[in-house]
């Protein structure tokens, strides 16, 4: 598996929340800090963390 393969796999429950419209109930699948930053750039959704700054970024939902 690839690390990118396993960084989805970690993200995925933050990108099903994130697709159901509950964007405010996020915590890091690495650190679990809240809140995670979500925002908007180049026609693709960013997910973030503050603390330990991993992210992912993608196309995942329109907001």
């Amino acid at each position: 598996m690839s690390d990118d393969e396993e960084a989805l796999i970690a993200w995925q429950d933050v990108l099903d929340m994130v697709v159901a419209g509950r964007p405010d109930d996020l915590s890091c699948p690495y650190c679990s800090h809240r809140p995670l930053t979500v925002e908007e750039i180049d026609n693709t959704t960013r997910i973030s963390c503050s603390k330990c700054k991993k992210f992912v970024q993608g196309r995942f939902a329109a907001f």
